[in-house]
């Protein structure tokens, strides 16, 4: 069987190509049918599912900040914020300089955060 090697390349548009891909959407969901997630994908959703669903926590922005400054190294300002992995992380890694580096990107968020009048913030 002989290959066709003359075959052109046709050209879509976006227009097209995006009413297309809504009429297949459209398609399966009439169908009840899902699209595969690969597993990195999956794991990639989930992670920020989770960010999206987690509560922020109250806490008093001078004792975090002075956490930050003297026990930042070890996760003191994360355990305060009760975000228990990101402190387990911080204290695990502090003898690398991650956790360091983590602390001055903290501190750099949270400075510039306005404290209602009780002094708070949400982290």
């Amino acid at each position: 069987m002989k290959k066709n090697t003359n075959s052109k390349k046709q050209e879509v548009s976006m227009d097209e190509y995006l009413a297309a891909k809504a009429e297949l959407d459209a398609v399966r969901e009439e169908y009840g049918v899902k699209p595969k997630e690969g597993k990195i994908s999956r794991t990639i959703s989930n992670f920020f599912d989770k960010r999206d669903a987690r509560q922020l926590q109250k806490v008093n922005k001078k004792k975090y900040l002075l956490l930050a400054v003297f026990t930042g190294w070890l996760g003191g300002h994360r355990f305060y914020a009760k975000q228990w992995v990101v402190a387990i992380l911080y204290l695990v890694l502090f003898w690398s300089g991650f956790s360091l580096a983590m602390t001055v990107i903290d501190l750099l968020a949270v400075i510039p955060k306005e404290a209602d009048e009780d002094g708070n913030i949400y982290v």
